[in-house]
């Protein structure tokens, strides 16, 4: 099957490309990024990550133990490194085999093929804890499954995302180095449907500004995003220029902006059956 073209307000980020698709549209969908990661990737494994994500996720949410955490897109679990010693037990959806393993954290792990439209086969309030690191823009019913993160939360529990806030290019076009679909969520979109989810932000904030890894790499540091004074730096940058940042960026001055976004987000209390 052949998917819509995007349209322009897709483009410009005013709608999200994906959304609305019909079964046999997400089927398509699912069935060209099934493998693109992995595929991508080579299986390599994840770099550490624990600076970036202790200063835009965990920081807000207080010290605790979790017994059942959801990892979307766990890929080999090498981002959840940061929560060593807190999580009892890890359900990972990946669709990447040559990814799964026995253990993530140190903890033991399930990890779960996705379905195509992205429900999770736990009873409601399973997890307490969810987490998708730069997954979600490789789905195309976004919204849907964001419902289904908030399904498997009770009231109270936390969900960190982490996703790319740019168009990530002309995705009408095959992209050197991304898989056929992922498109970046627009910041509004996303505040929009996590409320719509049911959950309540607790925490937004911006990462990922160009060119500074680039510029530490040169200078001998590997793993910048587990380095405490680059994540520090990079934040810093990413604050400075919010204001430049916007979805489509064809120019070269468009893309001194922050490309990636945080949200730590809070289940919201259930409606009152009385």
């Amino acid at each position: 099957m052949t998917l819509p073209a995007p349209t322009f307000d897709d483009l410009t980020g005013r709608t999200l490309y994906g959304e609305g698709l019909d079964d046999a549209g997400i089927a398509a969908w699912f069935a060209s990024e099934e493998q693109g990661y992995f595929e991508l990737t080579g299986g390599a494994q994840e770099n550490p990550t624990g600076a970036v994500h202790r200063h835009h996720a965990l920081r807000h949410l207080p010290p605790r133990r979790y017994a059942t955490a959801l990892a979307l897109g766990a890929a080999d679990g090498g981002e959840y490194g940061v929560f060593a010693g807190q999580v009892d037990r890890f359900i990972a959806i990946e669709p990447g085999r040559g990814f799964w393993r026995d253990r993530i954290a140190g903890a033991p792990a399930e990890y779960r093929m996705p379905t195509p439209r992205g429900t999770i086969d736990l009873p409601d309030g399973a997890c307490d804890l969810a987490c998708s690191f730069g997954v979600l823009h490789h789905i195309p019913n976004v919204s849907e499954v964001l419902a289904e993160l908030a399904r498997v939360l009770p009231p109270g529990a936390p969900l960190i995302l982490r996703e790319p806030i740019v168009s990530l290019g002309d995705f009408r076009r095959p992209r050197p180095g991304l898989t056929a679909h992922e498109r970046g969520i627009p910041r509004a979109l996303m505040d929009r449907m996590l409320a719509e989810a049911g959950f309540t932000v607790r925490a937004h904030s911006l990462a990922g500004f160009p060119g500074l890894q680039q510029i530490a790499r040169r200078l001998g540091l590997r793993q910048v995003w587990d380095n405490r004074a680059f994540v520090l730096a990079d934040a810093a940058a990413s604050w400075l220029m919010a204001w430049n940042a916007r979805y489509w960026r064809p120019r070269l001055w468009d893309k001194a902006a922050p490309t990636m976004g945080y949200w730590v987000a809070i289940r919201d209390p259930l409606p009152s059956t009385r």
